[in-house]
């Protein structure tokens, strides 16, 4: 059911995945930033390329196998925190499979508002898309996103230079009724004003005709969280869109990260044929 439901039930409780999962955030946040720095060795690269002048206007580049599609990906963490940096591991893992990865940064609330993050996001998708026409880099391409980045995801698979060439959008346990932030305490730091909450809303601004769509959520999430996704997944699945919903185990926000980005754990052997079966259609 949608959020204006869930007002009596606790927002904070159903919608701020840190206060949902408790004292579990921190140690699964503290675990994530220890892994990155572990598994980056892992990672190929390049590291730190701009595309912009901001200094969190970088993305880093791995390069998998030529006949994979390429995931580029958004980190979460309400568009006011967190860093690429953080999902590495995530990244190392995914690359096992074989994909090529392009972890994107992008400058974070209060210093610029959602609708600007969304902007620079677009001048990043365009100069990644550039570094891989000058490397001949011309696979299919799949948006993959956590949280606030799954919300991402979904709006820049609009970007006009992606058509034809987007297979694919992997939303990880997203929020998508954007008016719900100015009921939290996190819209201190995301400042949405009403205008602005309601251009961003996903259900009601959907995203592109044509890429596949996978929507996880964590089994052990709150159940307005849940509802996020599983209105989202049916939102595409009543316009005709291919979509897989997915509800991984007894899993909160950020422990389903970690099992859906290794192949070796169920939930992401799922998700990994998935994204295998998103056939790379060079232009």
């Amino acid at each position: 059911m949608s959020w204006v439901e869930w007002r009596s039930f606790g927002m904070e409780a159903q919608f701020n995945p840190r206060v949902a999962a408790g004292e579990e955030a921190a140690t699964c946040l503290s675990n994530w930033s220890e892994q990155s720095m572990l598994r980056k060795g892992e990672l190929s690269g390049p590291f730190d390329l701009p595309y912009g002048t901001h200094r969190q206007m970088r993305f880093d580049m791995h390069k998998g196998h030529t006949e994979k599609p390429i995931i580029i990906n958004f980190h979460g963490g309400y568009w006011r925190a967190l860093d690429k940096s953080d999902v590495n591991h995530h990244m190392a893992d995914i690359a096992k499979s074989g994909f090529g990865l392009v972890n994107m940064n992008y400058p974070l609330c209060p210093e610029i508002s959602l609708t600007e993050i969304i902007n620079c996001l677009k001048d990043g998708v365009t100069e990644v898309l550039d570094r891989l026409k000058e490397a001949r880099q011309s696979q299919s391409l799949i948006l993959m996103g956590h949280s606030a980045g799954a919300h991402i995801a979904l709006h820049l698979s609009h970007h006009e230079k992606l058509m034809r060439r987007l297979v694919g959008v992997a939303a990880l346990s997203g929020i998508y009724e954007t008016e719900l932030v100015r009921e939290l305490s996190v819209n201190d730091d995301v400042r949405l004003n009403e205008a602005e909450a309601k251009r961003w809303n996903c259900l009601t601004h959907m995203p592109a005709v044509g890429p596949a769509y996978y929507i996880a959520v964590g089994g052990d999430e709150p159940s307005g969280w849940i509802d996020q996704s599983w209105m989202m997944a049916e939102a595409l699945n009543q316009r005709g869109d291919s979509v897989q919903f997915h509800a991984c185990g007894q899993l909160n926000h950020f422990e389903m990260v970690d099992h859906l980005s290794d192949a070796s754990q169920p939930d992401g052997a799922k998700m990994h044929n998935w994204l295998k079966g998103l056939k790379s259609n060079p232009l």
